[in-house]
């Protein structure tokens, strides 16, 4: 019996579908974020959501950065625990042991 794949090929008459998230509405908000606009707290939470999920959003370069100062701004960075270089030796140790 011959195997076959179930993989479908789009015809060249299928057209690729649109991203699924609101581009138009990040797009606005980035436009916003450059002449130094604050959002919403929604448009916020719907910034980083749809930071996941649709890169072709942020190819302009200034958009990319606003999107930056945005990110730092607002969602900021975890440290690393005060106690990550006592643990990584503590586990050299006892590996080398």
């Amino acid at each position: 019996m011959e195997k076959t794949s179930t993989t479908q090929i789009p015809s060249p008459t299928q057209q690729a579908s649109p991203p699924a998230a609101d581009c138009e509405r990040v797009n606005t908000i980035l436009d916003q974020l450059v002449v130094g606009q604050q959002p919403t707290v929604e448009d916020e939470e719907y910034i980083v959501g749809h930071a996941d999920d649709c890169s072709p959003c942020f190819d302009n370069i200034d958009k990319q950065r606003a999107f930056i100062g945005f990110l730092m701004t607002h969602v900021g960075r975890k440290g690393a625990p005060n106690s990550l270089p006592q643990t990584i030796l503590s586990r050299l140790q006892t590996e080398m042991a």
